[in-house]
């Protein structure tokens, strides 16, 4: 009891100046300056200063007889401060005289003031107490209960996001400063420390203030119990920054701009470069996020606020010389205060959970009540799951409740179906059109960027973009291609039922109707080929189909399709287009048709005065069609290009070549070719057609539905180059994925407005078209079901599929020569060939790969009918070292190779046949004056070495102009011999360089890399200003 009198006689002995700072508050005034006059320990005297307001701060400070300093708006806080202090008389009681600075929008609890003086007279060796901050709009929200910051210069509060006030922070903590707002400040050490730096004129002011104090000796506490509400005017931007450091009026780069002076002017010298270099990239990084935002104001700002302390350094380091003359203690008292990396990094992932979970919260309503949000509302399941009813437990209950969930239990079916058919497709996958997945993405990502790509004989075709993709998309499995691309194939059948059921509910369906869409779609022939085939183009186009036309079936007309939203849709456009050229097509020309047909229908369409053209163009309509088709296009240069200025050559999908169906077969909607379903099992989709062209509402879809069927059989009956030398029909299975996805549709669309109907009329003609249309569809599902549980899944892609190349010959491709090999093989009674560099294909490598040049390709020929004299000498300077003929080797074409000079056989295993190829070339050789051959040290990127004389360096690849020589470090003159190879003529001896310049293959990467990056930008949902953010969410 005698402590506590104690403690209230002193603290009645204390004098108290409350300081009140003013600048544009009115807003905020009346209530602080009420809550001022309302303190249970009233302040000896009160002194305001105004840094020119012009809205009535004056006045109202005036009215309430409080006496008003004047000063620029110009002024700074601290200036404001230091100017009342000095209008002050002598103390005189150093150790009982304080400061209670506040702002003219924090209102302090009437309890306030007192609690501080309570905490600081019980602490003797206190010279800065702070309360804690409530938010002005919401007050349980926890602003700050004391303040630090981090080694990027973050302001750092230690509090949880949001986090309310519960009492959990009424203790009294020693912190490494408090804020501005509401702090108490003995005077003795204010004025011993100099106030405020002059060069933080607002913001972080108080950080570096509480940093030189615990310097000095002195301790800062935060008094949990003391509370002040605070509105954070100035760096919500809830009013202009008119401080003459403010550049532009904004606060977020005076923000920045003087937290990395706090930090520069306050750090030991041995770890500024260390600071510096962290402040400049958390910089740069946040500047990124804010141009994702869309806020390139902000982006600016944090660039800015470096440059400012670069272009100005003279601040800085007359600062730091003056915290030289009260620094008492070392730098090592404030590491307590700054928080470790590992606490920043949990707070930052808790931070973006909360957010994450906050935006699947439903709106507060009026009423503040909120919703429970179902499983459905996020697209999970559909309605009805919600409302399941108890069953008891009896015999098949459980079956009995899961089938009046239509959803789940396609899902249980189509799994048990995926398990069964992918039996052979467990584990790393080959075969059919998919080649060897590499172990490693980095493998993907560098054929993307790479110039000159070692397949065959060399190729400099670009690389799609879908190597990119499937590289990016592998980093959900480690990084691992071959794990994703398994998942990929196995989860197929899951992924298309469950996206093909959302569209459908999308599209007005009910949840059985979608479940049967879904199971149809799912297993629908050409999925089924495409999987056993390996068409991960087609695949992809499957699983975007559905986001893509339920996007944009909801805007129809695209009116009140938002360009975010757009731009989104045009992403997943140029995805599918990147897997597919045909899917490129159809949707370059389906749009600038709708394009077209909305242009004609404009007021004064057929004028030709380029104003009303310009007029025209500037429709909404028209630029978002402009996009769609445009977008795509730009993602995918340069190939792109290629494809629309030869349509039909370039109509090849990812991966290795394989026969394509007859016109037949794609009328019957089977895609064809090998382990794809026999003609006889028709999918019922002709039917659909049929169906859906008579009926009225739905007969423009069936009309789209025939367009792309027409086209799809127009483009199979035309024959293209493949990737393996030969010719092969068009593959137009991603169209026919498009064409039965909008049947499945309409078909129940209709279905669902004809069967109430039908209860109603008597037995007629639709009676029995509905029953036969059901009976086929059962029927086709079946036996389709069937076939893919039974013979289906001996698919061409498997887990166990023999590897071609010896692992001899592998290992020959990492000697320094870098030979090829001809391989040799019987196929269904033809003779083919390719040319490896030791491996089989990767993933990539047939869709880069070109031509073998026609005297390569004649020598081999001429190798195989025997009359191959110069074959050797052809194959040698092209750097074919070996032949290898796979098992069963055609014995007759064995004595022919045998029998022509320049082949020794070197062994017949039961792998095959190899011969050597007789006086072959490295992959980069010099030929001297005399005709004598030399290595040049060669790797996959590059080859150099020393030559000794006068001569010819040889490239045993394809002729590309790109191919470059540095000889002593200046170009050599790139020439073509007869063979049709690149050489260069050497004039002097010296060191050698041989690459193959990439310079046009980055500077397409780089307009790539651009527009995606500006795409994914735009279709980013934007951010918001501080000041844009409604009161209603601070409550």
């Amino acid at each position: 009891m005698a402590e506590k009198q104690s403690t209230v006689v002193q603290v009645k002995d204390q004098y108290v100046t409350a300081i009140l700072v003013t600048h544009n508050g009115v807003t905020w005034l009346s209530e602080v300056v009420a809550s001022l006059s309302s303190q249970k320990h009233l302040p000896d005297q009160i002194i305001a200063v105004d840094n020119g307001s012009t809205d009535g701060s004056v006045k109202l400070l005036s009215n309430a007889g409080i006496p008003v300093i004047k000063q620029s708006k110009t002024a700074g806080f601290g200036s404001a401060v230091a100017t009342a202090v000095s209008k002050l008389p002598a103390p005189k009681d150093e150790n009982n005289e304080w400061l209670w600075i506040i702002h003219d929008d924090c209102a302090p609890d009437k309890f306030a003031l007192a609690k501080l003086l309570e905490a600081v007279v019980e602490r003797p060796q206190v010279a800065i107490a702070g309360p804690k901050i409530l938010g002005w709009y919401d007050r349980k929200h926890i602003l700050e209960a004391g303040v630090s910051i981090t080694e990027n210069g973050t302001r750092w509060t230690g509090l949880e996001n949001r986090e309310h006030d519960q009492g959990q922070h009424d203790d009294v903590k020693t912190v490494l400063a408090v804020s501005s707002a509401g702090m108490l400040i003995k005077r003795s050490v204010f004025e011993e420390l100099g106030g405020f730096d002059p060069s933080l004129e607002l913001f972080r002011d108080d950080v570096d203030l509480g940093w030189r104090a615990n310097i000095a000796g002195y301790a800062v506490i935060c008094v949990g119990q003391a509370v002040l509400y605070h509105a954070e005017a100035s760096s919500t931007e809830r009013r202009s920054v008119d401080v003459k450091d403010a550049i532009l009026h904004r606060p977020l780069l005076l923000d920045r701009r003087n937290a990395a002076f706090v930090l520069l002017a306050n750090s030991s010298w041995w770890i500024l470069p260390w600071v510096a270099i962290q402040l400049l990239f958390t910089s740069i990084g946040r500047s990124i996020i804010y141009l994702l935002a869309k806020l390139p104001g902000y982006a600016a700002d944090e660039i800015a606020a470096i440059g400012l302390l670069i272009f100005k350094p003279a601040d800085l380091v007359k600062s730091r010389r003056y915290r030289k003359q009260n620094r008492v203690l070392t730098a090592r008292v404030i590491k307590q205060f700054i928080p470790s990396r590992t606490i920043q990094i949990r707070a930052t992932i808790e931070r973006i959970s909360t957010s994450v979970t906050n935006a699947f919260k439903p709106n507060k309503s009026s009423s503040n009540s909120q919703k429970v949000r179902s499983y459905s509302d996020i697209g999970v399941i559909d309605e009805s799951f919600d409302d399941i009813e108890f069953v008891e437990s009896k015999s098949f209950a459980k079956i009995r409740a899961l089938a009046k969930q239509p959803f789940l239990f396609g899902l249980l079916v189509v799994s048990i179906f995926t398990i069964i058919y992918s039996r052979n497709r467990f584990g790393s996958l080959s075969g059919g059109a998919l080649p060897v997945s590499p172990d490693s993405a980095m493998y993907l990502v560098r054929d993307f960027v790479s110039s000159w790509h070692l397949v065959g004989l060399g190729s400099s075709t670009p690389s799609p973009l879908w190597v990119l993709i499937t590289a990016g998309a592998s980093s959900i499995t480690a990084g691992n291609p071959q794990i994703f691309i398994y998942l990929f194939f196995f989860t197929i059948p899951i992924v298309l039922y469950s996206l093909a059921y959302r569209s459908a509910r999308k599209y007005s369906l009910t949840n059985y109707s979608a479940t049967f869409i879904g199971l149809i779609y799912a297993i629908s022939p050409v999925v089924l080929t495409s999987i056993n085939q390996g068409r991960i183009g087609t695949l992809v186009v499957a699983i975007l189909l559905p986001i893509i036309f339920t996007s944009l079936h909801k805007h129809n007309g695209l009116a009140t399709l938002k360009w975010r939203k757009l731009y989104l849709v045009t992403i997943f456009a140029a995805i599918a287009a990147t897997f597919s050229p045909a899917f490129l097509l159809f949707w370059f020309f389906y749009h600038l048709y709708q394009l077209v047909m909305f242009y004609s229908t404009l007021k004064k369409s057929k004028s030709y005065q380029w104003q009303i053209i310009l007029k025209n163009l500037n429709h909404e309509e028209i630029r978002k069609r402009a996009a769609l088709i445009i977008t795509p296009i730009l993602i995918n240069l340069p190939i792109s290009l290629s494809v629309l200025a030869s349509p039909i050559t370039k109509l090849l999908e990812p991966g290795l070549s394989l026969p394509a169906g007859e016109p037949l077969s794609i009328l019957l909607f089977n895609p064809g070719g090998p382990t794809s379903p026999s003609i006889y099992i028709v999918a019922p989709f002709i039917l659909y057609l049929l169906i859906v062209l008579i009926s009225k509402d739905q007969r423009g879809n069936g009309l789209l539905a025939l367009i792309v069927l027409i086209l799809s059989i127009t483009l199979s009956s035309y024959f293209v180059s493949s990737n393996n030398g030969g010719t092969q029909r068009v593959w137009t299975g991603s169209l026919l994925v498009f064409a039965q996805f909008i049947l499945l549709l309409s078909i129940f669309a209709v279905a669902e407005r004809l069967l109430p109907q039908l209860r109603k009329i008597d037995l007629g003609y639709k009676h029995f078209a509905s029953a036969i249309t059901a009976i086929v569809t059962v029927i086709s599902v079946l036996t389709i079901t069937g076939w893919a549980l039974t013979t289906g899944a001996n698919s061409l892609v498997r887990t166990d599929n023999e590897q071609v190349i010896p692992a001899f010959i592998s290992d020959l491709a990492t000697t320094s020569e870098k030979p090829k090999t001809l391989v040799v093989r019987k196929y269904q009674d033809q003779i083919k060939y390719f040319i490896t560099r030791g491996s089989d294909l990767i993933i990539g490598d047939p869709d880069v790969s070109s031509q073998t040049p026609e005297i390569v390709h004649q020598s081999v020929v001429d190798l195989f009918n025997g009359i191959g004299t110069s074959s050797s000498q052809i194959l040698g300077y092209y750097g074919i070292q070996y032949i290898f003929m796979k098992d069963p080797a055609d014995p007759a074409l064995v004595r022919t190779i045998d029998g022509i000079g320049g082949f020794t056989r070197s062994s017949a295993t039961k792998d095959g046949v190899i011969w050597k190829v007789n006086k072959a070339h490295a992959r980069v050789s010099f030929q001297n004056q005399n005709g004598q051959f030399f290595t040049i040290n060669s790797t996959d990127k590059s080859a150099n070495g020393y030559v000794s004389s006068e001569g010819i360096v040889i490239v045993a690849e394809k002729f590309d102009p790109s191919w470059k020589l540095l000889l002593n470090g200046r170009e050599v003159a790139l020439e073509k011999n007869e063979f049709g190879q690149p050489i260069f003529r050497i004039n002097e001896p010296g060191e050698v360089l041989v690459t193959h310049d990439g310079t046009a293959r980055r500077g397409w990467i780089s307009i790539q890399l651009i527009v995606i990056l500006s795409v994914i930008i735009l279709a980013l949902p934007s951010g918001r200003k501080r000041k844009e953010v409604p009161l209603e969410e601070l409550l």
